[in-house]
């Protein structure tokens, strides 16, 4: 019997001319953080970092959807106490890799798809799509290094208040807030202008790009250090209270 393949959730691809781009494409999920979806994204950044070795990539997700937080069987499974959390190592394989990673969010990007954008090194939103840290909602507090690189790309204020609130912010409602996006445009500019950024970069001598990364990614690498030291204990406290517990099972358990 042929081995069963799982259906192609995160792409490597290339464009006409010779950008490459990590596609995340689950249509179906969202773009949400199953197993297989994490899983595959890992490889890509693996694949990306060891082999091909490119000095710039694109990080592109659905057109409405950059990327989402937990799917229900990983939240049902860390509120039951039979998983843990593996998503903090997207962060840190995103800032460790030896490549620019430039973050086109297109759609809404919430809890970890906004996290892929935190642990980039140039971000681009868009004006009509909603961003936001919505762990609270759930009960439960932030992880893949939010605590840590949130106030990096939207300030300290405006991070303090999505992590509370788990309010989810239009892009055109940060303009002018004192965050970090390198550009907030009309939806339809966002992948354009990110490709040509990469191009910019792809012109650089790519042994010196490579060399500049590692520099400015050391900031960020002590942060997911202070991070994985705090939200891993308050992912076990805030994970086995009852009322985290009650609201995940209310949402997710049929």
């Amino acid at each position: 019997m042929a081995k069963k393949t799982s259906p192609a959730l995160v792409s490597i691809e290339k464009d006409d001319r010779g950008v490459t781009c990590i596609s995340m494409h689950d249509a179906a999920g969202k773009n949400v953080f199953s197993e297989e979806f994490a899983a595959q994204l890992i490889a890509a950044l693996d694949e990306l970092s060891v082999r091909q070795t490119p000095s710039v990539v694109v990080l592109k997700g659905l057109p409405e959807v950059f990327a989402g937080g937990g799917d229900k069987k990983a939240l049902v499974g860390l509120a039951e106490g039979n998983v843990t959390t593996q998503d903090l190592v997207i962060s840190e394989k995103l800032v460790a890799a030896p490549f620019v990673a430039v973050a086109a969010m297109e759609g809404h990007a919430v809890g970890g798809g906004l996290m892929i954008a935190c642990a980039s090194d140039i971000v681009l939103a868009a004006e009509e799509s909603r961003y936001g840290a919505v762990f609270m909602s759930m009960g439960f507090t932030p992880g893949m290094g939010c605590t840590t690189l949130l106030s990096e790309l939207v300030g300290p204020f405006i991070a303090n208040e999505m992590m509370y609130t788990a309010k989810r912010f239009k892009g055109r409602e940060l303009v002018g807030r004192g965050t970090n996006v390198n550009y907030i445009l009309p939806r339809a500019r966002v992948l354009p202008k990110a490709v040509d950024i990469a191009l910019q970069i792809a012109e650089k001598n790519p042994k010196a790009v490579r060399l500049l990364k590692r520099a400015l990614a050391a900031r960020k690498k002590k942060l997911l250090i202070d991070a994985r030291l705090q939200e891993d204990l308050m992912h076990e406290l805030s994970f086995s209270f009852p009322e985290t517990k009650a609201i995940i099972k209310e949402f997710y358990v049929e």
